[in-house]
Parts: C-alpha cells; structure tokens; sequence
C-alpha cells in the first residue's frame, strides 16, 4: 500500500455530470425522424432526375418537367457496344461496334448487317458520299465499305487504334490515332504523320469546314489545331486528363467534353486511359463541358451529373452531350444551363450523329441500339423517378404533382419493391388519382411514373408522403452467465480508487492499493459478489428505433412472472439473486420501441431463457478429521451442498496458500464428496488446518482443526 500526503485543490465539476451534459447534447443534435414521422420524397431539382428514366417529358435546368422532343428507341441485339453513328446518303442510318460490325438502320426496316470487318472494333465512321469510312482497332486499318456493304482496305495506320476520322483540305483524310498520339492524314494509299503529340491516343477529332481540324488527347487533356500541313498548335490545355469529344455550336465556337479518365485495359491487355463503356456503374469520375474560342477565351460552361461524357454533337438549339454510365442526352445551352432531354435505361450514349433535318441519331451500349431524338415535338412523354430507398419497410401516402397541367392529360403511377435494381417480384404499377394514396403495398423501395399526353404541361415538382411501417423489434441471444464464474482479481483498467483519511489537525492522508499486474481466478468470491448474476442479450429493430427493455423472472415450475428491472436502455444486466429462494428459474427480457412511435403504435418483443439454478446457500463441510504423523498431517471428511455441485475441496495450513484436495475418485462432480489426503513437510509443533468446499455457484463453507505434530523421536 502506498502513502502519500493530498494537496488541496480548486473546485471543479464532477467528471459525471459534465458527461452527462456531454450526452445529453449528442442526443439534441441526432435529429434522425423516427418511424412514427411522416416524411416526403420531393423530387424538384435537375439532380433529383440524374438516376431517372425518361423520354418525351424534359427536364429543364430549373428542375421543371415539360414535353420536349420525340424520342424512339430501337435495339441493337448484335452489338453489345457502339462506337460510331453517322447518317448515310440514301437515309439510312450506320451504327459502328464491336466484332467489326457495321449495321444500317432504316425506320420500317429496323436493323440488318452493312459489313463485318475481320477486326476486333470499328471504332470510327465518316461519310465519304454513298460510302463509309471506317477506322478500326486494335489493327489500326481504314476500310472502305459501299452503299451495298462491299469492303475495301483503305490504308495500315501502323498505329493500333483510329479512333476518328474527319475530311482534310484538298482531299483525303485526317485519321486520330493510338497509343501514339498521332494525327495522320491518310490520301490514297499514302499515310503520313502531320502531329506527334505526347498523348497516348487523339480520341476526338473535327474539322471545322474552313481548312483546320481539332483533336483532343486522352492523357495529357489538350486540344491540338492543326491547319494544312503548316500550322500545329495546342489551342487549350484542359485540367483534365481526357478531351473525348468536340462540337462546332450554334454560336460558333468550339465546345470540349473534358473528363477525369481512369486506367483501363483494351481487349489485348495494354493499358490505356481511355474509360470504355462498360456495365457496371462508375462512380467518382468528372465530366466537365468547356466552350472555346481559339485565340479568345475557354471557360466551363456545365458539369455533367454523370461521370462520363461520351460525344457531343451541335443543333440549332445548342450542344447536345451525351452521357454514361446513365445514358441520357442533355441539351447545353448557353444562357440558361443544360436540359435533361432523355434518360435511357442503357448504361451509355456513346455516339451521336445529326442530319439535315435537325434529328440527332444517339448510339446506345449496354445494351446497343439507336435512339432517334426530334426533330418534332413529343405528343406524350413519360418520366420514371429514382427508387426511394427508404431502407426499411415503408408505405407511400399522398402523391402529387405540382404545376400546370396546360392542358395536358397527367398521370400518376407507383410501384413497389425490396430489391436494387428492381426485378420481376416488384408490384404492378398501381394508377393513383389525384392528392390520393398510393396503393403500392409497403416496401422497402418506390418509384412513381408520371405520363403526360398532349398540351403544354410545366411540371415543378412531385411530391410523395411516406413512412416506415413500425415493426416489431429482435432479441436474440439471451444468456445468463453461470452463478460464480468468470470471476478474477484485479480491475478492468490497471487504476483503482484511492481512499483518503483526514487526520487530527485537518492533514488528510491517501491510501491505494498497488494494481495487480495480471488478473487472477478467484478461488472463493468475495461476499458482495455472491449471488450476482449477469444477462446479456441482442436487441435490434428494424427501423432503427432505441429499445428499452425490462427484465422478469419466475420460478421453472410456474407461477407469476416477478418484475425484475424495467426501463433499461443497455443490453446486459446484472441483479443480486439474494432475495430469491434457491431453486430452477427462468427470465424474460422484453423489448419494446413504444418510445419512438405514436401512441398505440409501440410493440414488443419477447424472449425467454433456458433454465438457471439460483443457488445462495453455502455448501456444509459435515466430517473434518485430521491426524498428526511424522512431518505430516492426515487429512478425511465430508462435504455437501444442497443445491450444486461441488467444485473445488481444499485446505491450508496455518496462513498459508489453500491447496487443491481431490476428492475420493478424482473428480468434484457430486453435490456430496468424500475426501482423503495427506499433507507433507509439516514442521513439528501447534498447527491450524483449515478445509474449505467451494460448490458450482461460488458459495464456500470453511472448518478448521488444531493439530499438533510431534517432533521425530
């Protein structure tokens, strides 16, 4: 035991208390709305809509819904991804992917096979009168394919990708190639190089009709002009890495679709930075539209909800831009922000293409297809919303649109779920009527779909009440640890409370204990720990509500259940058996969430123990013999408890260690034991042994005898 003398010291706040306020403010600031709360999913704004599927109803950069564009959509069943899309001359469409195909869409006709080229992708077309040119990869080839699909090797890039290909000044071509980052210009079967950059690939290319062609890289972010064999020039150095489109605007200038790209590998395995389009999602990327007057001014014009820019291509009305890993179409103007005009449920929009009639031709991947968008506008439109998650089981109330019908006929339908993405086992949409309840049964997933036919309807938001639907909560794992195990010497933490006296005079002294430097197995609990016995237990709800619990206990035979403890907040309890008669018992916890909910809306559950024995009486040493040899003492008795079994016999002699006595037979399985042994190296003289039976529970019953063991003759 250490001593030392207490200075004296200012008053301060209990540590307690100031924890409690501690706590008390965590629990203001928590906010979280509980299951009895109705809450509302508003969907009011353009990036409430970036996960949305739509066609025919746009969203405006004000968050409003209107009918827009016509839009149509055909599959693609024999491409997966699609690289390029460009109008031919007789009007019909191509549409470029992978296994070298080309296929030719005409309305009516829907799809058929153009040419198959022996390549792995055609990454690039561009008309060359009732033809197509075609620039692959990984070969690197430029293919000739007629009006009837018959092939010609144009030219070997010797690079491996060609991933545009736009008209030069005078004849021929200009070809952005990879991994190389060169600009090639290809007339007849000549093949020269009039830019080597430091970009891994030029992924964009545009000739803007008056002798000059643009191409953006994909590591470096720049864009290159490049006018005749004369003048080569970066005209704008993007804080991105990637420039993977570029579109001449209504106003003239140049606009750059700029991204953040990751690393991926092409179908060989060689790395290259260029994001392809692929099926699952991606997150984290930045996709970013610059609009640029060459030897004026470049500023960012819009910041696309998706990661991915894909292709850009100019209208009357402005720069159509074309996204995944949500295919959607937005239209960029100027003035007043970027219009949502479709959302697809494919994963890109990889290509885009206009003709003489203002249409624009979008190219899907994952799954392929053709999306026509315009010129006229749509008779009927149809939004599908984002899921709401409400992350438990739920039901809608109240759905609602907020605006102007303008003589549109408007319809509300919601549908149900408790799967992302939804499948076959959600509900059938259900048609609401106005400021009415939804009928989706309760899930744990919504979606509305709003249909608007005719007129000229401006939809500023819709609104939809829900509320998790309360459930009962979960108690599993009830146990109760064994009466009188599990117990050690020593704390928790290495530090134990001082004891202070004051002394005669006012000179206060402190007492502490040494900490243990280990905890130790208690032979015999001390006297405040008998009949301690401790629950635990896992309470959980599925709405995440905080339980509070109360504790009963009866006897196993029956009877009234004996309240124990109520209002707990924690999951483990610990209650003194002592006022309990020994015997078989059984406890229930109960958990209940009423707190948290309206009234009469709480619910509870219950949960039983297995059986426990309470056992607070000491066991009975009834026999202690002990008899004097040379140097030894024999030693024969009897122990029994009523209630347990005994655990542990031992003895010591005079202050010394108690020792382990084993019972006739080798084991302490018995409510009653019989012991016989002998201590040895006893010196002679006037002794004390002292024997002590410790039953299952921990109770322990101590008898002592004196002895007296003669010296050696």
């Amino acid at each position: 035991m250490s001593i030392r003398l207490a200075p004296s010291h200012p008053a301060r706040l209990p540590r307690r208390a100031l924890l409690g306020v501690v706590l008390a403010l965590a629990l203001t600031a928590s906010g979280r709305a509980r299951a009895a709360e109705t809450q509302w999913w508003v969907t009011d704004q353009p990036e409430d809509y970036a996960s949305a599927t739509a066609h025919g109803l746009v969203v405006r950069p004000d968050g409003a819904l209107e009918l827009g564009p016509a839009a149509r959509f055909t599959a693609a069943e024999s491409l997966s991804v699609a690289w390029a899309v460009v109008p031919m001359k007789d009007g019909s469409v191509a549409v470029a992917g992978d296994r070298g195909t080309i296929l030719r869409f005409g309305e009516g006709a829907g799809f058929r096979v153009l040419a198959r080229l022996p390549v792995g992708q055609v990454l690039s077309l561009v008309a060359d009168g009732d033809a197509l040119l075609a620039g692959t990869g990984p070969e690197g080839l430029i293919y000739r394919i007629g009006a009837r699909g018959d092939t010609t090797l144009v030219a070997r890039t010797g690079e491996r990708y060609v991933w545009g290909l736009a008209p030069a000044p005078g004849g021929g071509w200009y070809a952005a190639t990879g991994t190389k980052g060169r600009l090639l210009r290809v007339r007849g079967t000549e093949v020269r190089t009039v830019l080597d950059t430091e970009e891994s690939n030029l992924v964009s290319l545009i000739a803007d009709g008056r002798g000059a062609v643009y191409a953006g890289g994909d590591s470096k972010g720049r864009i290159y002009r490049v006018t005749g064999d004369r003048e080569r020039r970066t005209v704008f150095d993007a804080t991105e890495d990637e420039v993977r489109a570029l579109a001449f605007g209504p106003d003239g200038a140049l606009y750059a679709a700029a991204l953040s790209a990751t690393a991926v590998s092409d179908d060989d395995g060689d790395a290259t930075t260029r994001p392809a389009p692929v099926k699952s999602a991606v997150s984290g990327g930045r996709a970013v539209l610059y609009r640029i007057v060459p030897d004026s001014v470049a500023a960012s014009v819009w910041t696309s909800p998706q990661p991915f820019v894909f292709a850009l291509a100019g209208t009357k009305g402005g720069v159509v831009a074309a996204t995944g890993n949500k295919a959607a179409l937005y239209l960029v103007e100027r003035t007043t922000g970027a219009t949502q005009w479709l959302q697809g449920p494919q994963g890109q929009i990889t290509a885009l293409a206009t003709d003489a009639a203002g249409r624009v031709y979008a190219a899907t991947s994952n799954p392929a297809g053709l999306w026509r968008v315009g010129p006229g506008r749509a008779a009927a439109g149809e939004m599908l919303s984002p899921l709401l998650d409400a992350r438990r089981f739920a039901r809608l109330g109240v759905v609602r649109w907020r605006g102007a019908a303008g003589g549109s006929s408007l319809a509300l339908a919601t549908r149900s779920g408790n799967c992302d993405p939804l499948d076959s086992t959600w509900s059938e949409w259900t048609p609401g009527r106005e400021d009415a309840h939804s009928e989706a049964p309760p899930a744990r997933y919504f979606q509305w779909r709003l249909t608007a036919t005719g007129g000229a309807p401006h939809i500023d938001a819709v609104e939809a009440a829900w509320r998790e639907r309360n459930l009962a909560p979960r108690v599993e794992e009830l146990t109760v640890a064994p009466q009188g195990e599990g117990f050690k010497e020593g704390a928790m933490s290495p530090r134990s409370d001082a004891v202070t006296q004051t002394l005669p005079g006012g000179q206060k002294v402190e007492y502490s204990l040494p900490a243990p430097t280990a905890a130790r197995a208690m032979r015999g609990l001390p006297a405040f720990a008998h009949g301690l016995r401790t629950l635990q237990w896992r309470g959980s709800d599925p709405n995440g509500d905080p339980l509070r619990y109360a504790v009963e206990v009866r006897s196993e035979g029956g009877g009234d259940w004996i309240k124990v403890d109520d209002d707990l907040d924690a999951s483990a309890f610990t209650w003194d058996t002592n006022g309990l008669p020994d015997g078989r018992y059984r406890v229930r916890v109960t958990a209940s969430d009423e707190a948290a909910n309206a009234l009469g809306e709480g619910l509870t559950t219950q949960v039983i123990s297995a059986p426990l024995t309470i056992d607070n009486t000491a066991p009975v040493v009834g026999e202690l013999a002990v008899s004097p040899e040379r140097r030894a003492i024999a030693i024969a008795g009897h122990a029994e408890d009523a209630a347990s079994t005994l655990s542990r016999i031992e003895a010591a002699l005079d202050n010394g260690d108690w020792r382990i006595v084993s019972p006739d037979g080798g084991l302490a399985d018995a409510r009653a034991l019989s012991f016989h042994a002998r201590m040895t190296d006893v010196e002679p003289g006037e002794h004390t042994l002292s024997l002590r039976a410790v039953d299952a529970a921990g109770n322990t019953a101590t008898r002592a005898a004196h002895v007296t063991v003669a010296k050696a003759p």
